[in-house]
């Protein structure tokens, strides 16, 4: 797969920018996003803090699961 890099300068965002991420369905948008932030997780070494916070939602569903019932 050939890759294409585009360099816009900031301020000079272009209509096809956007159309191209309306154009993609919901799925495909948070695919992309995840793996931005599986690349920033990576990146910054910030593995133990992204462990921290799933654990700590895990927490706060289990007990918003237990007042619904």
């Amino acid at each position: 797969m050939e890759r294409v890099v585009n360099i816009i300068k900031p301020g000079e965002e272009t209509d096809k920018n956007i159309l191209f991420w309306k154009s993609r369905t919901p799925e495909e948008r948070l695919s992309a996003v995840q793996a931005l932030r599986e690349q920033h997780i990576t990146f910054f070494n910030k593995q133990d803090e992204y462990n921290e916070s799933r654990e700590g939602l895990r927490r706060i569903y289990r007990v918003i699961k237990r007042t619904e019932s």
